[in-house]
């Protein structure tokens, strides 16, 4: 969207390019916000499987993950589905060393270990 006049000729009003900002600025929280809740509802189901519980429970368990870490919900999640497709770079690597000892015992694949 770009700001125009209704009539050709007519100057832009500064209040309707000011509007057009703030409707893509609302389109872009939206469009992030839409990402973020994918990739919650994704990890919710990876940790539900690997985990083999209910999706209740890995919900809890990313929440308690978040809280104990300082870690954005939204950046637990986005980390973890980044490490089980395989697109994790090494800034989600250092973020999953972060939060990956709140995880249940049997850890989570692509995680750092100990040893290196």
């Amino acid at each position: 969207m770009s700001a125009r006049s209704l009539y050709p000729g007519e100057p832009v009003r500064r209040a309707d390019a000011l509007h057009d900002n703030a409707l893509r600025d609302e389109v872009a929280q939206l469009h992030e916000a839409v990402k973020s809740q994918r990739d919650i509802g994704m990890a919710v189901g990876l940790m539900s499987a690997r985990f083999d519980c209910s999706t209740d429970q890995a919900w809890r368990t990313m929440l308690r993950v978040s809280q104990d870490s300082n870690t954005k919900i939204r950046t637990v999640a986005r980390v973890l589905v980044a490490t089980h497709d395989g697109t994790a770079g090494p800034d989600d690597h250092e973020v999953l060393a972060t939060f990956v000892k709140h995880l249940p015992a049997s850890g989570w694949s692509g995680a750092p270990t100990a040893q290196g």
